[in-house]
């Protein structure tokens, strides 16, 4: 009789993984469909916003609505350096004063945002004794505050109309930390349950179906916010291409989904299992995964802006548009 290696075991292990997924998606799948939908966004009615697009997923979701010539207007503490037609301010979304300001000068330059995605963040990646009150301070009031002001700020006439979408770009980190992340992490549960209230407000107080809304939960991100951080088994929590996310936010975008949720990669899904479970199984499953090490080797954000457009365009046919983009680009070398 013979006994198993650990290369049957490994492949045993990746099987049953792999049947898990499998039948996790379909059940994905049939709950989707089952979902609440209006039809497709007239994008010709949408002016859509997104906070912190200088960088990382906002540029690249940005990018990608202006290459389709959607209106879209970024807020960043940074310029957006693109050639595509893309609306920037300047603009601190921790400070409610300096969003008020911008909102007057939104609406006189391009007209009412319809559609709202809360993304800016920023994370310092020390322990909880290494942060300085400043640092946990400006976590707390840009990643949760700043979201919190805008919300104040756009929704009234989302309400008014019955017609939006606030999408809130939360994280998996907000469901379960780990080390060298407290004040991230605190911000994005935050997040959470900010997104959730306001799920439920829309629904029982101010009864505007038509005011829809989005939470991304994802895991670690190819953007160089988490440079650094090491993954100790990239078959079971790989790492995401921006584009990924970015694919699934215009989706839910484009179908007006109602209470979506988006969870990535699908890991994610579970990461709420794990974290009601017994405070053993958890510290086995951050052991395993190396989530308890996995920011010893953070270096952060170096300040580069990801090339994104030309993924865009061959992610998304968008036929005569590229061609136009084309023209553009050659008139100005010929100036």
């Amino acid at each position: 009789m013979y006994g198993f290696s650990n290369e049957d075991f490994a492949f045993l292990i990746a099987a049953v993984y792999g049947v898990i997924l499998f039948v996790a998606k379909i059940a994905y799948m049939l709950h989707e469909r089952s979902q609440r939908r209006d039809g497709k966004v007239d994008w010709e009615d949408e002016v859509v916003l997104i906070t912190g697009g200088a960088s990382g997923i906002g540029y690249l979701l940005a990018e990608m609505l202006a290459i389709r010539h959607i209106t879209v207007v970024v807020l960043d503490v940074h310029p957006v350096k693109t050639a595509l037609d893309i609306e920037s301010y300047i603009c601190d979304v921790s400070d409610p004063e300096d969003i008020a300001r911008v909102a007057k000068e939104i609406r006189e330059d391009v007209g009412e945002p319809t559609i709202l995605v809360n993304n800016a963040a920023i994370i310092n990646g020390r322990s909880v004794l290494d942060l300085s009150i400043e640092e946990i301070k400006r976590t707390m009031n840009v990643n949760y505050l700043g979201q919190a002001w805008t919300i104040k700020e756009f929704l009234p006439d989302m309400i008014k109309n019955n017609h939006g979408h606030i999408i809130t770009v939360s994280s998996a980190m907000g469901i379960m930390a780990a080390p060298r992340i407290a004040d991230y992490a605190a911000s994005k549960a935050a997040v959470k349950a900010f997104h959730e209230t306001l799920e439920s407000e829309i629904k029982y107080i101010y009864k505007t179906p038509g005011v829809r809304t989005t939470l991304v939960s994802c895991g670690k991100i190819e953007t160089g916010m988490f440079q650094g951080v090491k993954e100790k088994m990239p078959f079971f929590t790989p790492t995401l291409e921006p584009l990924e996310v970015v694919k699934e936010i215009m989706e839910s975008m484009e179908q007006r989904r109602t209470h979506n949720q988006i969870m990535l990669p699908f890991y994610v899904n579970f990461v709420p299992l794990v974290s009601i479970l017994p405070a053993w199984f958890q510290d086995l499953a951050r052991t395993i995964s190396g989530a308890d090490k996995a920011m010893d080797t953070f270096v952060g954000k170096k300040g580069a802006q990801p090339r994104a457009t030309l993924q865009v365009v061959n992610a998304f046919p968008i036929g005569t548009e590229s061609s136009e983009e084309k023209k553009k680009e050659e008139e100005k070398k010929d100036i």
